[in-house]
């Protein structure tokens, strides 16, 4: 669905975030680890870094990952500096939904389904941006429509103040 949003724009650029994270060759720990916080702030920063070189290039970027409401709006007040807006989408589905299309991505993930039920957890309630939740049982078309219809109506935007 990121894709066909990024595919909306022009120029734009589409991230997959666990490209960074899987940049990393040795000593990952496993995100969702209460360890991992260094290391998610450091790839955090590289994501945002890279998102905010394209944003000063003039291209509209769509990021592709796992993102939480306090990251969001560490992101926003930075982008804010260099005065490039963070708009939010959050795709939610159940458990069994999201675990089965982690499985069908990518052999071998999740590779503790304990973790990865934490990490769903995180997005059960995503206060103050439930706004910016879409149901993502929908098929990919209709999410990116509608995503990009609630984008020009200003209601995915974070304020970085």
């Amino acid at each position: 669905m990121s894709k066909l949003l990024a595919e909306n724009f022009d120029p734009s650029a589409h991230i997959d975030t666990d490209v960074f994270l899987y940049a990393v060759v040795n000593g990952l720990v496993e995100p969702s680890s209460e360890k991992a916080q260094q290391q998610n702030e450091i790839i955090g920063g590289a994501v945002g870094a890279a998102a905010l070189e394209f944003a000063a290039g003039g291209y509209s970027v769509v990021l592709d990952g796992d993102f939480f409401p306090d990251g969001v709006q560490g992101l926003a007040r930075w982008a804010s500096r260099s005065r490039v807006e963070v708009h939010y989408v959050v795709l939610r589905a159940d458990f069994d939904t999201c675990l089965r299309r982690v499985q069908q991505r990518r052999a071998g993930d999740p590779e503790s389904v304990e973790a990865f039920r934490l990490l769903h957890s995180r997005f059960e309630d995503v206060s103050p941006f439930e706004a910016n939740v879409f149901d993502s049982a929908e098929p990919p078309e209709h999410i990116a429509a509608a995503a990009l219809n609630a984008f020009s109506a200003g209601r995915l935007l974070v304020r970085g103040d």
